[in-house]
């Protein structure tokens, strides 16, 4: 199957899209996080994606560090006197029972789009994926019997560019008599 100029030009912006944006990531010192708790509502709700600045943070800004092997979402409350942080959840009573290291620090939370991390989360799902793959796939054999369905067939097409045929004349057999309906 052969694509038209219009669907090589869709694939070809595509593809130059996801270009774009595998380069934006490999190059940009920016990573992006899910947050799967409520311990930082209702600023960053839960189903949040946080984006983080790599190596940049300040005491009072949402930052992202490991702890115990977990990646932790929670505001730097203090530096202590030894110069690790205490931290604390938006949502949350009290500071965290840990201190952080600051080699522990990953960077500041520069942005948090609202349920973008949910999007995240699916798509790093194989069935995710195929989800999508799926409806694509099926919105692009739409699109084309849309296209099919708009242009002309082939008989009607080589009677639309001669003029005064494709017209149905009525016309009497000479040996019968009788009326006979023909297209020629």
């Amino acid at each position: 199957m052969a694509l038209s100029r219009r669907g090589v030009l869709a694939l070809a912006g595509v593809l130059l899209l996801l270009g774009v944006m595998i380069a934006l990531i490999l190059t940009v010192p920016y990573k992006v996080y899910v947050i799967h708790t409520g311990s930082m509502s209702p600023t960053i709700p839960s189903r949040s994606a946080v984006v983080v600045n790599e190596g940049h943070y300040r005491v009072g800004q949402v930052a992202t560090f490991t702890y115990n092997g977990e990646v932790i979402t929670h505001r730097l409350v203090a530096r202590n006197a030894d110069g690790t942080f205490s931290t604390k959840g938006d949502g949350n009573s009290s500071n965290d029972p840990w201190t952080i290291a600051p080699s522990k620090v990953i960077g500041g939370v520069v942005a948090a789009p609202k349920t973008v991390g949910w999007w995240i989360v699916y798509f790093k799902n194989p069935l995710g994926v195929a989800t999508a793959l799926l409806v694509i796939a099926t919105l692009w054999q739409i699109w084309s019997l849309a296209e099919l369905a708009g242009e002309p067939t082939s008989a009607n097409s080589r009677q639309a560019h001669r003029p005064g045929r494709g017209r149905r004349s009525s016309r009497r057999d000479p040996v019968t008599g009788l009326a006979s309906s023909r297209t020629p």
